[in-house]
């Protein structure tokens, strides 16, 4: 099995990202009444809660032990 990781699964699953953000925004600020700066906030503390497991997932592991 080949171990690499598909770029078109990356852009595909970015703009499906970006297009359920866009339409729990607007729900957010049009029937909910919420301020677009505080949809703002909010979502840039989820993405970087949600970002964080996959940085750390392309991070290098330690193999060797420190005697």
């Amino acid at each position: 099995m080949d171990n690499r990781t598909d770029f078109g699964t990356i852009i595909v699953a970015v703009c499906v990202a970006g297009y359920a953000a866009i339409m729990i925004a607007y729900v957010a600020e049009a029937q909910f009444g919420i301020a677009a700066t505080v949809i703002r906030h909010l979502s840039i503390i989820a993405a970087l809660f949600l970002a964080f497991p996959v940085v750390l997932d392309f991070l290098p592991t330690r193999t060797d032990k420190a005697p």
